[in-house]
């Protein structure tokens, strides 16, 4: 595993903008000098692109990483869902495969590319479950992309009961939430994220789509039926994946990918989970330790103690929204060179 190590702690220098955000809640405190998984490292090697979406954990075993591998061509078709494993956070191991896309070009297959692997624990099953997007793919036209669309919501099962059963295998057991064409459209993609959360002894969950939006959906059980509420209807934009941690003082808060629009990762506040405040972006443009081009998706909160926190992200060596036509691209040479990482800061909730 080639990763250098920098005993120091790197302090980030905020813009005068950012001093003046009285509605920051976190500090960053540190950021790690270079990737924790990156292309280097040995269980990587037949990775083509990289890592992006799904969640960070830490147990009594270590921290545990459940992520999407960009592992072949077509770009963002070709995927794996992996879980991997770190003693110290820093050290990392691939644990396991957990499923792999069947890579089907064609648009004919819903599991052409799977993504965004969420790992819950449910209480009343006494198992962790997990939910991932399952899309459709086929090649690009100039008006749409179509490498990933028609996006659904899958759900599987850990074969192992209690909270042990974090590593699975797992077992895909339903669809728990279908693309949806009624108002408003959830656009070609169809459903691209999903994360579901309790408040007090409900559940509800972000879903989110290709025009970078997200609503809330409220399910009986973590097993559903999920049904999308209309009140508050639309609750952000530009925040895709976004994945919510309840603090001690009872506020939530959700971390999510900037997109396009911001090109950096953030988060929103909410008093009772429902009704979200505005996008705070966390600024690391100018740090002295930025190793990427592009930071996508943040993999969610780790409490550590004390108001401190870890917060495990994906990021890309160059920013491939600089490329022209992206969007409409026929081939994956536009892709060569680029490859997302993971990386690793500390943040500290103000007092």
């Amino acid at each position: 595993m080639k990763i250098k190590t920098l005993a120091i702690v790197l302090i980030l220098p905020f813009s005068a903008h950012a001093q003046k955000d009285s509605t920051r809640i976190f500090d960053v405190t540190y950021v790690h000098p270079n990737p924790v998984i990156s292309k280097d490292h040995l269980d990587a090697e037949d990775n083509v692109f990289g890592f992006e979406g799904g969640r960070a954990i830490k147990q009594k075993d270590g921290y545990h990483i459940f992520t999407t591998e960009m592992s072949g061509k077509p770009m963002w078709t070709a995927t794996k869902l992996a879980h991997w494993m770190s003693k110290d956070g820093v050290q990392w191991k691939r644990a396991a495969t957990l499923f792999t896309s069947t890579g089907n070009f064609t648009g004919t297959d819903t599991h052409a590319a799977l993504w965004s692997p969420m790992p819950i624990y449910d209480n009343e099953k006494g198992r962790w479950i997990l939910t991932y997007v399952c899309y459709r793919s086929k090649p690009n036209t100039k008006e749409n992309w179509y490498r990933n669309y028609d996006g659904i919501i899958a759900m599987a099962e850990s074969q192992r009961k209690g909270e042990n059963g974090l590593a699975g295998p797992y077992t895909e057991t339903a669809i728990i939430m279908q693309a949806d064409t009624a108002a408003p459209k959830l656009g070609l993609m169809g459903v691209d994220s999903f994360f579901p959360y309790r408040v007090a002894n409900e559940w509800y969950s972000f879903y989110g789509s290709s025009p970078e939006w997200n609503g809330l959906a409220k399910g009986k059980s973590l097993s559903g039926p999920w049904l999308r509420i209309p009140s508050p209807g639309k609750v952000s934009e530009h925040t895709e994946n976004p994945i919510v941690t309840k603090l001690a003082d009872n506020r939530y808060v959700a971390f999510f990918d900037g997109c396009g629009v911001y090109q950096r990762f953030g988060y929103m506040i909410s008093e009772d989970g429902i009704h979200w405040g505005k996008p705070i972006i966390i600024n690391l443009e100018n740090h002295p330790a930025k190793w990427w081009g592009l930071t996508r998706t943040p993999l969610g909160l780790i409490a550590e103690g004390n108001g401190n926190y870890t917060l495990y992200f994906t990021a890309y060596n160059k920013n491939f929204y600089e490329i022209p036509g992206i969007w409409s691209a026929g081939t994956d040479e536009v892709f060569n060179g680029f490859f997302a990482s993971i990386g690793m800061i500390k943040l500290q909730l103000k007092k």
